[in-house]
């Protein structure tokens, strides 16, 4: 159950499931490319870990990099976690699976993309598994995995439990939705929370929370590009639009972020998508905001549907922009 997905530049399907996955051509209905064998323990339903594809971008041909962090050994209340992630470039000769740790095993641990090109890693347990009162020892810290150095960071902690059933999604505005958690087979409110029975030790989790990444924390928030605009809301494989904006300092450096947070069940984080777009540079006009054109790439496949454009200027981001892209 519940295998990780993620759609190729090519159309075709990367399927993960346990330790093993594959290339899979949907329209011929056969598998064109088996991967290795990811070392460590379970990785999917009922010990699932944390699936994401890296971003894309223009810099290394749009080539697809999937990382996994996480799973567990069995499905029990006591079960070992695991602590280890694993970068594999599906799409390579020969693909080989480059393995790191997070600090501290997790199981149902939700990778989020952000909008810097870092990941964060949050939610799940340190013990135990998915299902109705199998989880213990609640994972409290936020990671952030930064892909270029293969370094993590602690980067905030929470009270909440959030264990079967829980959620994370980028939000508009660069922040990150944390919700949900459901260990338990009926509804348990935190008033009828009993720690000594594993059935009813945590709540059914109403509370929700927003985790600010370090690039709005401080003054950051205050710097951020705003009064942005589309010459387009709808995009396609080649669409080449403008974007206008205002910002109050020096345009160092320039980001235009396509983003689609895909959606979320029994903590397993499918069709998350993030496409760092060629652009122009920044130019300014009379008015004295600025502009910059860009095109999304031909030769790429994303799923259609709703987007978000984020504009991310000296690594802040902007509020995003609803697009809708066809194919």
């Amino acid at each position: 159950m519940y295998p990780f997905l993620h759609l190729m530049p090519d159309g075709l399907l990367f399927i993960f499931s346990d330790t093993s996955s594959e290339i899979f051509d949907v329209a011929a209905n056969e598998t064109v490319k088996k991967m290795p064998l990811m070392p460590g323990m379970h990785r999917t339903y009922p010990n699932t870990g944390g699936s994401v594809m890296l971003p894309l971008q223009a810099e290394n041909n749009y080539e697809p990099e999937i990382m996994i962090c996480g799973g567990g050994q069995t499905q029990a209340i006591d079960s070992k976690c695991e602590s280890s992630c694993g970068r594999l470039k599906p799409m390579s000769q020969d693909p080989i699976w480059q393995m790191t740790g997070m600090p501290g095993a997790r199981g149902m641990v939700e990778g989020v993309l952000l909008l810097d090109g870092t990941v964060l890693w949050i939610n799940g347990c340190h013990t135990g598994a998915q299902g109705f009162g199998l989880a213990t020892n609640p994972a409290l810290e936020a990671l952030v995995y930064d892909p270029r150095s293969n370094t993590w960071t602690v980067s905030g902690t929470t009270t909440i439990a959030r264990l079967y059933h829980s959620v994370a999604l980028l939000l508009l505005d660069g922040t990150v939705l944390i919700a949900g958690s459901n260990p338990n087979e009926m509804p348990v409110i935190l008033q009828h929370v009993e720690v000594h029975n594993q059935y009813r030790a945590f709540p059914t989790e109403f509370r929700i929370e927003i985790w600010t990444p370090p690039y709005l924390r401080g003054v950051k928030a205050s710097r951020r590009p705003r009064d942005i605009g589309l010459s387009t809301y709808t995009l396609a494989a080649g669409t080449r639009f403008s974007v206008e904006f205002i910002i109050d300092e020096q345009v160092r450096n320039l980001d235009l972020v396509l983003y689609s947070g895909g959606f979320v069940t029994h903590s397993v984080h499918m069709g998350q998508a993030m496409v760092i777009l060629e652009n122009d540079g920044c130019e300014t006009l009379s008015d004295g905001r600025r502009r910059v054109e860009a095109s999304l790439p031909e030769g790429i496949q994303l799923a259609p549907g709703p987007y978000v454009v984020y504009v991310v200027a000296n690594g802040i981001p902007g509020v995003g922009q609803f697009v809708t892209l066809r194919v």
